[in-house]
């Protein structure tokens, strides 16, 4: 069908594609001589039944022409990913990424550099998942040249081609692959996949951490991130992405409420006191590295278990990382992990000690180190008793 039959057809788009940018762009694209189509996770997930998020397309005209033709129509561009042959078109709150059909001429396995060419096969072949490399008409046509569908039914995650040629095109598609397998390949690896990613992992030393930290952060909330994981370290690429051994059976299970925070599976699986390490790598923030650190340590062993009757006693140590410390030291241990006990973790609200350094200098106690200690003694006393020790009992003890 020919671009200017395909834009004047009646319209059989799914309701996720039926939107006003959509069909403007497709529209445009079509007055303009060429062709655009949806292409990527937005077809996939819509034929795995899988709820939509953001839609890519592919235009088969030069990226520079068409956003011109589209900025014509009154339509905001960014032209941040020009040289990669990407524009990002914005209209209200719809975002749409638009690549012009191309192909690499050169790879490094971190940058690619790329060409328009008109040719939605070779647009196809330089696609990392067949699965990835269907495609979606203004009318609601699919164009599957590689034979995604029957992957997709089947279970079935390969690689565009040569396994090897695509990681080495791009290293981050090998924790691609660990992130999709679950969902889209039954957790099978495809045994050429599975060859490629063992042969090629050591390429993953030189992503860039951003890339990296992006990855591990939709891999260790997904489902299936015990099979990603235990991938990436059973191919040697945990150690090349992330600089450490994953200790994999400690991730939740799919269903668990400290899945939702990255930091927490990544305290999880890393080894014991090498929070600086992966701070480093994933160039965490200076929060998040605290946060880190703070389910890395050990808890006092004088302090009562988070997960015992005075569990409160502990927390209030702990402060705002309690929830998350009771989390990773539950799963490092493989000890029973109580919903009941997170929950309460995560929404107790301390108290307030009745006494203050500033009580403390009233008293006679001098500034300086010798009230610091003196304070958290009588902390310790107040928490010792439920918190039921008043402030002229504790001022009374010093």
């Amino acid at each position: 069908m020919a671009p200017s039959d395909i834009n004047s057809a009646p319209r059989s788009l799914p309701p996720f594609a039926n939107q006003s940018l959509v069909l403007q762009i497709f529209d445009i694209a079509g007055k303009a001589g060429g062709e655009a189509r949806i292409v990527g996770g937005a077809v996939r997930d819509w034929l795995a039944g899988i709820s939509v998020g953001d839609i890519d397309m592919a235009v088969n005209m030069p990226i520079e022409t068409f956003a011109s033709d589209l900025e014509q129509a009154g339509l905001r561009v960014i032209h941040t990913g020009l040289s990669h042959g990407t524009i990002t078109v914005l209209q209200d709150k719809t975002k749409i990424e638009v690549t012009h059909t191309r192909l690499d001429t050169e790879t490094d396995g971190r940058h690619a550099k790329v060409s328009h060419s008109p040719d939605w096969l070779e647009d196809a072949r330089r696609r990392d998942f067949t699965i990835n490399a269907i495609y979606m008409n203004a009318a609601g046509a699919l164009f599957d040249p590689l034979n995604g569908q029957a992957d997709l039914q089947q279970g079935c995650l390969r690689f565009v081609g040569d396994a090897d040629q695509r990681v080495r095109e791009d290293a981050l598609r090998m924790m691609r692959y660990c992130r999709f397998l679950y969902r889209f390949g039954h957790g099978n690896i495809d045994a050429d996949a599975l060859a490629a990613l063992q042969r090629n992992a050591d390429l993953a030393q030189n992503l860039s951490s951003e890339r990296v930290r992006s990855e591990m952060e939709l891999i260790l909330v997904a489902d299936g991130a015990a099979t990603a994981c235990n991938l990436m370290q059973t191919t040697g690429l945990a150690k090349a992405a992330c600089d450490v051994d994953f200790n994999t059976h400690h991730l939740a299970p799919d269903d668990a409420p400290d899945r939702a925070d990255w930091l927490i599976g990544l305290a999880s699986i890393m080894p014991v006191g090498t929070t600086a390490s992966l701070a480093t790598r994933l160039r965490l923030s200076k929060s998040e590295t605290r946060r880190l650190q703070a389910m890395d340590r050990d808890i006092d062993t004088a302090l009562p278990d988070l997960a015992g009757d005075k569990w409160q006693q502990a927390a209030w140590f702990l402060g705002d990382d309690s929830a998350a410390i009771y989390a990773v030291k539950t799963r490092r241990a493989q000890a029973r992990f109580s919903v009941t006990r997170w929950d309460e973790l995560q929404s107790w609200v301390a108290p307030i000690c009745p006494v203050t350094g500033a009580d403390l200098l009233s008293h006679g106690v001098d500034n300086g180190p010798v009230c610091g200690e003196i304070l958290i003694k009588l902390q310790k006393l107040w928490v010792a008793s439920g918190f039921t020790l008043g402030k002229y009992d504790l001022l009374a003890k010093i």
